[in-house]
């Protein structure tokens, strides 16, 4: 099983495990071509499902103010509608019993 959003992959490490490999797009000029192409970046290894979900939103949130000069407060304030974004994926398809901790 994987799980892919627009912007990452997520894998389960195993059957077995409850940890899972992410990864995120990224955009690559080719050489041969000189056209931009999406393909998958570094791969951070055996998260938490928690955890891979914060990372999605820090991931998120940084890519929209990648050229800005944002306050503190700014950027908290987004960071938590990233993470909430990145819940209500989990929450739309999920029966009334799972606590995603909100």
């Amino acid at each position: 099983m994987e799980i892919h959003e627009k912007d990452f992959v997520l894998k389960p490490v195993s059957n077995e495990s409850c940890t899972f490999d992410l990864a995120f797009y990224k955009k690559v000029k080719k050489r041969d071509t000189g056209k931009f192409e999406t393909e998958l970046g570094d791969t951070l290894y055996g998260l938490t499902l928690s955890s891979a979900l914060r990372r999605i939103a820090y991931h998120r949130t940084a890519k929209k103010f990648a050229e800005d000069n944002v306050t503190l407060f700014q950027y908290l304030k987004e960071l938590q509608n990233s993470y909430k974004e990145v819940v209500k994926l989990c929450r739309d398809s999920l029966p009334e019993v799972f606590d995603t901790g909100d």
